[in-house]
């Protein structure tokens, strides 16, 4: 199966896309819209986890507090979310209902409590950050190798590129 490479015409440019990009080189025109072709695919793909979840935004924010940090008080976390200890409460109530989140009491303080996140809350905020790379291997190992060795000097190029960029004043 041969994918056929076309150079987009000038006219085909999203409206979205900055000035200018319109009277680019043709040639860096379709790199772009490659670009952008392949970032909608990973847009959708990295997006896939984040709508099986079935945690709420709040919820998933709070989980992602939790996991980064270990542990933490609610109050903590309450502060971080920028929410009440009300709010919190039930955020926490319905985290822990789901399995993702443990509330135990705080060695320090017995009337307080330290939330820790479980493993499965654990594996639920790193399958949503891993979901890249993993797609990442999956699609460079199924190229053809005269396509990755291209690819790899291509952005060999691209970073030397990017490094001259780097060191101008």
């Amino acid at each position: 199966m041969t994918i056929e490479t076309t150079v987009p015409d000038p006219d085909d440019v999203p409206d979205d896309w900055p000035e200018g990009w319109r009277d680019l080189p043709a040639e860096v025109l379709a790199v772009l819209c490659l670009g952008a072709q392949i970032g909608d695919y990973s847009v959708r793909r990295r997006l896939e986890p984040l709508l099986d979840t079935p945690l709420t935004l709040q919820q998933l924010r709070g989980l992602t507090f939790l996991v980064i940090e270990e542990s933490m008080t609610p109050q903590h976390l309450s502060e971080l979310l920028e929410v009440s200890p009300a709010t919190i409460t039930g955020l926490v109530d319905r985290l822990v209902r789901a399995g993702m989140v443990d509330r135990t009491p705080d060695s320090r303080d017995g009337r307080g409590r330290v939330l820790t996140p479980t493993r499965a809350g654990v594996r639920v905020v790193r399958r949503l950050m891993a979901s890249d790379v993993e797609t990442d291997a999956a699609v460079l190992q199924a190229l053809r190798p005269s396509e990755l060795a291209a690819l790899q000097e291509g952005l060999t190029g691209v970073l030397r590129v990017l490094r001259d960029q780097d060191d101008r004043p």
